[in-house]
């Protein structure tokens, strides 16, 4: 079981992830963009895996993985990204790859998320 903050915009993305990764046995926490994630990482809640949304209004994803590269005990990170309007999923995962452990496109089932989130946490224990 993992402590995993969970930031998404969009709030059908939230809820269908967060159910998945309760029912595996995690808490989540969820964060409807990246200024609300920002300030529960700055608070000092500890989580063991941050997934974020790479495109949101605001404060997107890049100020959240910018935030979370001058952490000492960084959380490792999946980025999630289905693209926008101005930048496609690839360009998002272009920017994210260097400073985000993984990355998944969205849509993805969940069973790829479940994977990659196994596969991430097993890396930190």
């Amino acid at each position: 079981m993992a402590d995993i903050l969970l930031i998404d915009d969009m709030k059908g993305v939230r809820r269908s992830v967060s159910t998945v990764l309760k029912r595996a046995g995690h808490n989540v926490t969820e964060a409807d963009e990246g200024g609300a994630g920002l300030e529960l990482l700055k608070g000092g809640t500890r989580f063991d895996l941050v997934i974020t949304d790479m495109l949101m209004p605001k404060h997107d994803g890049m100020d959240v993985l910018l935030f979370l590269e001058q952490m000492r005990n960084r959380p490792k990170v999946l980025v999630i990204s289905g693209g926008g309007s101005q930048i496609s999923a690839d360009e998002a995962f272009t920017l994210a790859r260097s400073k985000a452990d993984a990355t998944l496109a969205k849509p993805f089932d969940n069973a790829d998320l479940l994977a990659e989130v196994d596969k991430l946490l097993k890396v930190s224990a």
